[in-house]
C-alpha cells in the first residue's frame, strides 16, 4: 500500500488589525487636499487658455483690419469729420511739430462707432459684434499727415471685448506711406 502523505499547508500569520476609522479619514483628507490643488490648477489653466484664445482672435481681427486698410487706396483712407464737420478735428497738427495741438493722440485712441452727429471721441470707423462669438468690437482711427505731412497716415486699430463685464482691449498701429 502506498503511503499517502499528508500535505501540510503553511499557515500565514496575518495581522487582522486592519485600519482604524481615524487612519482612513486622515488618508481621505490628505487625498482631498491634494485634489483641491489639482482642481485649482485646472481652473487656472482653463482661464488662461480662454484669455489666450480671446487675445489671439483679437490680434487676428486687428491684423485683418490693418491689411484691409493697407490694401485701400491711400486717398480713400480717411478720418471721420467731427461734430463741427471738420476733418482732423481731434487730430490737428497745424505747426507740423508732431504734437497734437489739442493735447491728445491725434484721435488715434478714440472708440465708439460714429453716429450722426459724430462726437469728437468717436472712432473714425468701426465693426461691432464680430469674431467667433460676436464679442469683439473693432475701431480704427486715422491721423492724416502724421508723422510726415501729406505723405503718411497713421492708422490705429483697437479691438475691444468684455469677459464677465471686464473690458479687454488690444491695439495695433501702423504708418501707411502714400504713393500717389
Amino acid at each position: 500500500m502506498r503511503h499517502m502523505h499528508k500535505k501540510t499547508i503553511p499557515i500565514i500569520v496575518q495581522n487582522k488589525r486592519g485600519f482604524s476609522l481615524l487612519e482612513v479619514l486622515l488618508g481621505i483628507s490628505v487625498f482631498m487636499i491634494g485634489m483641491l490643488g489639482v482642481t485649482a490648477l485646472n481652473i487656472s489653466s482653463l482661464k488662461s487658455n480662454t484669455f489666450s484664445g480671446n487675445m489671439s482672435e483679437a490680434v487676428i481681427i486687428a491684423g485683418d483690419r490693418i491689411e484691409k486698410l493697407m490694401a485701400t487706396p491711400f486717398a480713400d483712407i480717411q478720418d471721420t469729420p467731427d461734430s463741427d464737420g471738420n476733418l482732423d478735428g481731434t487730430d490737428q497738427d497745424g505747426d507740423d511739430d508732431g504734437i497734437d495741438d489739442d493735447g491728445g493722440n491725434f484721435g488715434l485712441d478714440d472708440t465708439g462707432c460714429p453716429v450722426s452727429p459724430v462726437l469728437s471721441t468717436d472712432a473714425d470707423d468701426c465693426d461691432e459684434g464680430i469674431g467667433k462669438n460676436g464679442i469683439y468690437n473693432v475701431y480704427w482711427n486715422v491721423a492724416v499727415g502724421e508723422p510726415l505731412p501729406e505723405k503718411t497716415k497713421t492708422v490705429n486699430v483697437i479691438v475691444e471685448w468684455y469677459i464677465k463685464d471686464v473690458k479687454r482691449t488690444m491695439n495695433i498701429s501702423t504708418i501707411i506711406l502714400g504713393t500717389d
